[in-house]
């Protein structure tokens, strides 16, 4: 046995499994503290529409307040429905898509964002830059921030993203490369005309040289007014149902390197292709035209100290693969299992982020692996199928 009490936890970065990761602390009764880069909540582009599967759910059940986990199911929509292959005319090459499993719900990562930062109160700030960290004599970690505040803690967690601070310092060997994922993103208010062209789970749409991904996000019941009834208080702006749509393209295609517009690029890149598909893109708000980056090499594990990562500074996956958000949570109620552990008394700090690391380097390389491997279907032909 050891003596109870684990400290308060430092948590570098505000995102889906930082947050996750904060309210499973906080549910267990354990102090923690999230440092946000951002200035805001709203001060970049967060992204469209993800997928949960039943591994996510869980460990936001586990983790959130009863009110803000029936927000999260309550706005989240459907992914059932069959998975439809396009030609770029729209005609059927294949109904039977893989897609994610049954009880998979689709979410806004904005709006689930949102939905996190509720109930947090001051245990989140914004605008700390982590500069670095430093093991301290007396068993503590202290963090530096840009502004030149630093905090101190038992435990820092790096949960800040591909361009992990924290893990530039704990594995300086792994660097990040080009994958074969380039392309552009925009999203476009749900009308029957666009529905009809995402009846189901998903559709891709296989032109000459190029792949056009659609998902819907209808929400099922507009995020503002759950948010109002479910969760007074908490800040949600009005969202409207939309469907988002991503064109790929090979990286050595021409348009993954050019600048400019981006609308203008897509609409350049499908021309002649079915109005429906020309006006999807042309209703659209837009977000970025970029390329995907991955780990150059798997994940070693580091000397286990009292710096651990979780989510994308420890597994850069590939939106092909559809798991980061769900690898992340799993990665916050994992640890937050283990801090509990540690915080009654019942095993030691280093133990328990051992065993925590083994687990996240095991589950989080196979998850960059299966991106990887699920990349190949988007951007490689296709075999086409009778209708």
């Amino acid at each position: 046995m050891t003596e109870q009490g684990v400290g308060r936890v430092l948590v570098i970065g505000a995102g889906l499994g930082g947050l996750t990761l904060a309210h499973a602390l906080v549910r267990a009764g354990i102090d923690v503290r999230v440092y946000e880069a951002d200035d805001g909540s709203d001060e970049r582009f967060q992204g469209y529409r993800i997928g949960l599967a039943e591994p996510g759910l869980a460990a936001l059940r586990a983790s959130l307040s009863q009110r803000l986990y029936d927000l999260v199911e309550i706005t989240s929509g459907s992914l059932t429905g069959p998975g439809l292959m396009f030609d770029e005319q729209l005609t059927v090459l294949s109904r039977d898509l893989e897609g994610p499993p049954a009880e998979a719900r689709a979410v806004d990562r904005q709006v689930l964002r949102r939905i996190l930062l509720g109930d947090l109160g001051n245990r989140v700030a914004h605008g700390k830059r982590l500069r670095g960290f430093a093991e301290e004599p007396d068993g503590s970690v202290t963090a530096r921030f840009a502004d030149g505040t630093q905090a101190t803690g038992a435990v820092l967690v790096g949960a800040d993203g591909g361009n992990s601070v924290v893990r530039r310092h704990l594995v300086p060997e792994v660097g990040l490369v080009d994958s074969d994922l380039c392309g552009a993103m925009g999203r476009t208010p749900i009308t029957d005309r666009f529905l009809r062209l995402v009846p189901g789970r998903g559709t891709m749409v296989k032109g000459p040289g190029v792949t056009l991904m659609l998902g819907r996000m209808q929400f099922g019941r507009e995020p503002s007014e759950a948010a109002a009834a479910l969760a007074p208080g908490l800040d949600m702006p009005y969202r409207d149902s939309y469907v988002r749509w991503v064109l790929l393209v090979p990286p050595e295609h021409p348009a993954a390197t050019e600048s400019g517009d981006a609308r203008e690029l897509v609409l350049d890149l499908i021309d002649g292709w079915h109005p429906d598909l020309r006006d999807l893109v042309r209703s659209a708000d837009m977000s970025a035209v970029g390329r995907s980056k991955i780990y150059d090499r798997p994940m070693p594990s580091w000397p286990v100290g009292r710096v651990t990562l979780l989510g994308d500074a420890a597994h850069l996956t590939l939106a092909s693969g559809g798991n980061g958000a769900n690898t992340a949570m799993q990665d916050a109620v994992r640890l937050s299992a283990r801090l509990a552990e540690v915080d009654r008394g019942e095993r030691d700090l280093t133990s328990a982020l051992g065993e925590y690391q083994d687990d996240l380097l095991d589950r989080g390389n196979a998850a960059v692996e299966h991106g990887k491997q699920a990349l190949k279907r988007f951007v490689r032909p296709q075999p086409q199928e009778t209708p």
